[in-house]
């Protein structure tokens, strides 16, 4: 019996938790304390739980909102085809799914026999932890196997040989726009175009592993990646097993700054993914949400060419003025809208000064904040959580793009960096080491 306080919520239909549109977040806000730190995240969250955060929540606007990644949303579609069915979601999945296809190893709860055969998880060097779920199941509690994937993805090509052609069919068609990945999304696989064709992909993480599953059916093709650590990303694997076209070399042209400014703006990919593009001097620079700014070397036609990765950006225009760019790298072609935010102001300090700031920063026992410099830029690393870049926009701070929070450095009387301050979610000092 599910309560709403926002009658939105309740309105919520599995298609929009299929496909990501519901507007519901990537987790509930009562898993407890820093959920993605907690070696064992899903343990104690059960349906009571999940009811209790839905019937508080209160959705900014109505659904279908644009497509977002919610664990949340996939675990709430599980528990509700159980409750529907007035089945166990993993009953229902062999029952609807990995029965007919004859996908044996696919469960849940591995038996005796399965679990000698289960690969021990990893956390890089070390052992690994194994997630628990409850009421989350739906969000990543299937074990499987490289041939049970492959026995799937070939169904995806030739779904008439199934018994349940109909509905892969239906899960392969596109049911809503997915910006945030450049593509399309069906039920809840992504969809988009590698070298031209069609593909089809997953990834996912739960403690200790990491997977990624590609199908392009016009090539017969499909690409399995399953890890026992969750500090490899499976992501990277299966671009390296992509056949690399190197993109056609040209000669660069010159273009004033007057012309480079035309370029410069904020470019939307979708909700968490954002293009910015600076001027510093006479170098157009550009940077993808979570990643540095890197230089990017005009060809002509509105087009420029990365020189640290195989990648190249075409502008796009409307009436004379820059409207859109397009991503090409990997074999995809990823479009970002220009918006009207303003472009924020960014130095670019030589390595040598970032160098000062490098070091740990102690904020609380078993909390270090380590600042490291790569490449020309800093980056944050906070206990067990990746490095994330950093970005000077006035002396001695810093802010980051992935998330909304910034740093503060404090320096001795003799001009030497002493601690830090965190600005996010209030103010937390920091002493270095």
């Amino acid at each position: 019996d599910f309560r709403f306080a926002d009658e939105k919520v309740g309105n919520i239909t599995l298609l929009q938790l299929s496909t990501h549109t519901s507007g519901l977040p990537r987790l509930p806000g009562n898993m407890g304390p820093d959920p993605d730190s907690n070696p064992d995240p899903y343990a104690l969250y059960d349906l009571e739980k999940m009811k209790e955060f839905l019937g508080k929540l209160a959705l900014k606007g109505k659904p279908p909102h644009e497509a977002s990644y919610s664990n949340l949303g996939v675990g709430l579609l599980g528990e509700m085809l159980a409750l529907v069915h007035g089945t166990p979601w993993d009953v229902l999945v062999k029952e609807k799914v990995t029965g007919p296809l004859g996908m044996k190893d696919t469960v849940m709860v591995p038996d005796e026999d399965l679990r000698k055969r289960l690969a021990p998880p990893y956390h890089g060097d070390a052992p690994g932890h194994s997630w628990t779920f409850r009421a989350m199941a739906g969000a990543g509690a299937l074990r499987s196997t490289a041939a049970d994937l492959m026995i799937f993805g070939q169904a995806m090509i030739e779904p008439e040989k199934t018994p349940i052609a109909d509905a892969i069919r239906d899960m392969m068609r596109v049911h809503a726009p997915y910006p945030g990945v450049g593509g399309d999304i069906g039920l809840g696989i992504l969809i988009g175009r590698l070298d031209g064709d069609r593909d089809y992909m997953h990834t996912g993480g739960t403690g200790g592993y990491r997977t990624a599953f590609q199908v392009i059916p016009a090539k017969k093709s499909v690409r399995v990646i399953l890890i026992n650590n969750d500090n490899l990303p499976a992501e990277a694997l299966l671009r390296a097993v992509r056949e690399e076209k190197k993109p056609e070399v040209t000669g660069e042209v010159t273009l004033t700054e007057k012309e480079l400014d035309a370029f410069t703006g904020i470019y939307e990919m979708g909700p968490t993914a954002r293009f910015t593009v600076l001027r510093h001097g006479s170098v157009l620079r550009a940077r993808l949400t979570g990643q540095p700014f890197f230089p990017v070397k005009p060809m002509g036609n509105d087009r420029f060419r990365y020189d640290v990765v195989p990648a190249e950006l075409q502008f796009a225009r409307e009436g004379g003025t820059v409207k859109s760019l397009t991503l090409f790298q990997n074999g995809r072609e990823l479009p970002a809208a220009r918006t009207e935010d303003a472009l924020p102001v960014i130095l670019f300090p030589a390595a040598a000064d970032l160098a000062a700031y490098t070091g740990e920063y102690e904020l609380a026992p078993g909390k270090i904040l380590t600042i490291t410099v790569k490449g020309g830029t800093a980056y944050a690393q906070l206990t067990g959580q990746p490095a994330l870049p950093i970005f000077q926009t006035k002396p001695d701070y810093f802010e980051l793009d992935v998330v909304k929070a910034a740093l503060e450095f404090h320096r001795a009387e003799v001009g030497e960096v002493n601690g830090l301050t965190l600005h996010q979610s209030g103010k937390h000092k920091a002493r270095k080491r």
